[in-house]
């Protein structure tokens, strides 16, 4: 009976282990009680995805950003390893709605005014400060947004320092792009092709058949839109937005 007793709690102990190395770092798939252990262990980093929800041509998906924002955040949570992601923000500023402008010309697009992303983005950064979080990051996979959010950023970093907690932007979405230019620059790929060739190629990994009409894909841009190009850049925003943020904490 003593040596069942001794396996039942060894059990026990491995569970709760296993448990807690496989616990997921998105605090939507967390109980309250779970959040606030991780604020007590010591986890006090949050980090706010903004995506965005708007066309990108025949080939790929509406929500590319939202597709991808995640798999960034959750991997750079668990890299840094002490951070939560916060709910990933769908919609940004993509065009004038009432005249019809920039993505609002397509169907599908929808378009936040720049003050009420900047408004949500506030509350919600607000929200993980006021619950105990001591750095919040802020990253965009929509590069419309960076600049107004980098502004925010700065402004919510001198009020809130004083308080004892920061407020960053890290330019995620400026580092990727950056280092698929160069990439795609060595193979003599027209520069046209860059960005379409990051859409089609990430969310290739991710799961082509649901969000990539290879059918649609330009002939330049077909070939180097594989998984294993996607995962390059993944990787890479990846490296750098944590090389970003390992920095800035040290500041």
């Amino acid at each position: 009976m003593r040596r069942f007793a001794c396996l039942l709690a060894l059990l026990f102990v491995g569970t709760a282990a296993t448990a807690a190395q496989t616990r997921s770092v998105m605090i939507e798939d967390l109980t309250t009680n779970e959040v606030q252990a991780a604020l007590d262990a010591g986890m006090t980093t949050a980090i706010y995805y903004t995506g965005g929800t708007h066309q990108s041509g025949p080939a790929i998906a509406l929500g590319k950003h939202n597709i991808i924002a995640p798999l960034l955040a959750r991997r750079i949570a668990e890299e840094l390893g002490n951070a939560l992601v916060f709910p990933i923000n769908p919609y940004a500023p993509g065009g004038d709605y009432v005249r019809r402008t920039g993505h609002m010309r397509f169907a599908g697009s929808v378009a936040l005014t720049e003050a009420t992303f900047l408004a949500v983005s506030k509350d919600v950064i607000l929200s993980a400060l006021a619950v105990g979080f001591k750095h919040v990051v802020i990253l965009n996979e929509h590069g419309g947004s960076r600049a107004a959010l980098k502004t925010m950023a700065e402004t919510m970093d001198k009020e809130w320092s004083p308080k004892g907690a920061r407020v960053f932007f890290v330019p995620v979405y400026e580092d990727g792009e950056t280092f698929f230019t160069d990439y795609l620059t060595k193979l003599s790929v027209a520069e046209e092709f860059h960005t379409p060739i990051d859409d089609a190629s990430e969310l290739t990994a991710v799961d082509a058949s649901k969000y990539v009409r290879r059918d649609k894909l330009p002939p330049q841009v077909a070939p180097h839109a594989t998984s294993a190009v996607g995962f390059t850049f993944i990787n890479a925003k990846v490296s750098a937005a944590v090389a970003s943020i390992r920095t800035q904490m040290e500041k």
